[in-house]
Formats: C-alpha cells, structure tokens, sequence
C-alpha cells in the first residue's frame, strides 16, 4: 500500500478516535429517576423561570437544577451514580463535575476517575473511585465524606489528602484548603441517610461501604471524634466532640447488638 495512502489511513483512524474520546468525555448526565418536586431553570435564557424536570432529560451546563423539600433525582450513565437530596441546588458541568449551590448530593463510581467538586467559594478534585457525599455549608464550602472509596483529593492551597471512608474532610476558602478531618459513625449515617435509603435503587457499592463500616469499628472500637453540624464561617464550626479524646460516649444503647445483627443480614445478601 502506498506511503501516502498508510498515512491517510491513519489521519482517519486518529480523527475517529479524537473525536469518540471528546463526545465520551463531554458526556452529559441525564435524570434517570425523580421524587417529589424537582425543577429547572435554564440560566441560558432570560429570566429566572422554573420549570418541571422531565424523566430522561439530559442536565446540562446550562440548567440549575433545584429539589424541593421532598425532592430527589438520580442520574445514572456510563459508570457514574449521581443522587441529589432534598432541598437541593446545583449545576452539571459534565458527568465529572459537579457545582454545589446548596444541600447535598452523592457521588458513586467503581472506575477510577478525575471527578472536579465545587462550590460557591470552594473547587476540589477528586482522583480515584468510591462512594462520596458531598454537603454543602453555610461558609460556602462543602463537607467531604468518603462512605468507601480509594483515591486523593487535591485543593489549590492545601494540597493533596488521601481519603479513607468514614474520615470526613471540610474544604474550605479561596483559593481552596482543607480544614480539620473528623471520624464519623458510618453505621449512623448509613441508617439515616436519605441519599442512600429513600431511593428504589441500591447503589453497586453496597456491600463495599458495609466492608468499611466493619473496618471502622475494628479500628476505631465504636468511638468517633465528633458529631457535625454545619460551618457558618471558616472559623465557626458547629461540632458536639465525643469520644476517643473527651472521655464522652454517645448515647445509643444497644449499639453493638445492632450491629451483630446488621453485618450478618448485610453480608448474607446476593
């Protein structure tokens, strides 16, 4: 085959290849399940109009998206699970980034990834795979809480921190810090979480974040550092510290009965 011929041959098959990686790349998410009351405003128009999400609507760079007091998306594609809670408000940049206005949302991937989380004053990426929530605080930063999960978050001003499920990390300022990091009862949050329990789905990681609620006990023996509220300033942090330093338990009676009961069901299952 001629020279000239081999080269175009080439050109072509690189340009196919270029061009699948952008569109898979650029990938956007769609709204894969709704509950309650969930609306949109595409900041692409004038004026500020709400308007009903519909089922498989592809969420775009251009929607804020809004849940109300009962309301719940999910968003399933590729190999990503999004969930955003009640109460609510953000922006899709990709199936990778995520722009937390207020509220919560929950991340889930198996494959290692570069997933970009923001905020109003706060921008952080996340290189690896797990089971994240993410909560937004009132000092325009955000909660970083790994249910499971292996992977470094990294910040403009503070660095590169490797995370460890039930270990929650503040981000914090701008440019971007980490604040204190907290061991929080995963057991606790696994039972009260609306971002896990009040969805039909079970997300693939399940069985995943109950191997890392067993290791957080073996670890820590069922005493945590802290209770967390939210974080009004950079400096006020709302926290009802307990545990390994303080001398003070929590109050829960029956705790490890509980959760004899609750490993043995959750490692039964298919």
């Amino acid at each position: 085959m001629p020279v000239f011929k081999l080269r175009l041959r080439f050109l072509n098959i690189f340009a196919v290849t270029f061009v699948a990686a952008f569109f898979l790349s650029a990938e956007l998410p769609k709204a894969s399940y709704i509950q309650g009351r969930v609306d949109v405003v595409d900041l692409s128009k004038d004026g500020f109009k709400p308007n009903t999400i519909d089922i498989n609507q592809t969420l775009s760079k251009d929607l804020l998206v809004a849940t109300g007091v009962k309301g719940r998306l999910e968003s399933v594609s590729d190999r990503n699970y999004w969930r955003l809670g009640s109460d609510t408000m953000g922006i899709w940049y990709s199936n990778t980034s995520f722009w937390l206005q207020s509220g919560s949302i929950l991340f889930c991937s198996q494959t290692k990834q570069e997933i970009q989380f923001s905020s109003l004053e706060c921008n952080a990426t996340f290189k690896g795979r797990g089971t994240i929530i993410i909560e937004a605080t009132g000092n325009g930063g955000f909660k970083f809480i790994p249910l499971e999960g292996k992977g470094i978050l990294t910040t403009a001003k503070g660095g590169s921190k490797e995370i460890l499920g039930g270990r929650m990390l503040l981000v914090l300022g701008k440019p971007t810090y980490f604040g204190d990091a907290y061991d929080i009862d995963l057991m606790l949050l696994l039972r009260s979480s609306r971002l896990i329990n009040a969805f039909p789905s079970t997300i693939p990681t399940f069985k995943k974040i109950g191997l890392a609620i067993y290791v957080q006990e073996i670890n820590l023996k069922g005493k945590y550092d802290a209770l967390i509220g939210d974080a009004t300033t950079n400096e006020n942090l709302q926290i009802w510290k307990f545990g390994k330093n303080t001398g003070v338990e929590p109050q829960n009676n029956h705790r490890s009965e509980s959760k004899k009961g609750f490993f043995k069901g959750f490692f039964s299952k298919d």
